[in-house]
């Protein structure tokens, strides 16, 4: 079976390959031993998603927004959240339901125009949506 790793245990196991020889046919069982030390080292989280850490040791090349500070620079919006509202995903940063909730709220305090209004009721149902389906899971 082969295992896809993350970006990271990859790019570690292509540099130890090309300074000295291994076993090919323990691949696996080597790119699992680095992914458990970057986990370790504090480089990667229990998911094997970089942490803040290897974007400020310039171990993750993977675009724009490598780093929180970045993200926030870029998205004002986002300034006075707490980086305890924000994960790095292979998909970029997101925030969380508090972060998205108090945006909209903040929509729906502060602009006139409808549209606007529809999208921050539309944003606040969708999160109820999901927190409710998250509760009758845990259940």
């Amino acid at each position: 079976m082969k295992i896809k790793y993350p970006q990271l245990v990859e790019k570690a196991f292509d540099i130890l390959s090309k300074s000295v020889p291994l076993n090919m046919s323990k691949a696996n069982s080597i790119k699992a031993d680095i992914y458990r030390e970057l986990v370790a080292e504090g480089v990667l989280d229990s998911n094997g998603y970089p942490t803040q850490l290897a974007f400020d040791k310039g171990l993750v090349d993977s675009g724009q927004h490598q780093t929180l500070a970045e993200y926030k620079r870029e998205f004002p919006q986002f300034k006075g959240f707490s980086s305890d509202h924000f994960k790095f995903t292979t998909a970029g940063w997101g925030v969380d339901n508090y972060v998205m909730r108090s945006l909209a709220y903040k929509s729906l305090a502060e602009s006139d125009n409808e549209y606007d209004r529809q999208r921050a009721l539309n944003t606040l149902f969708q999160i109820e949506e999901i927190e409710r389906e998250t509760n009758n899971d845990e259940n």
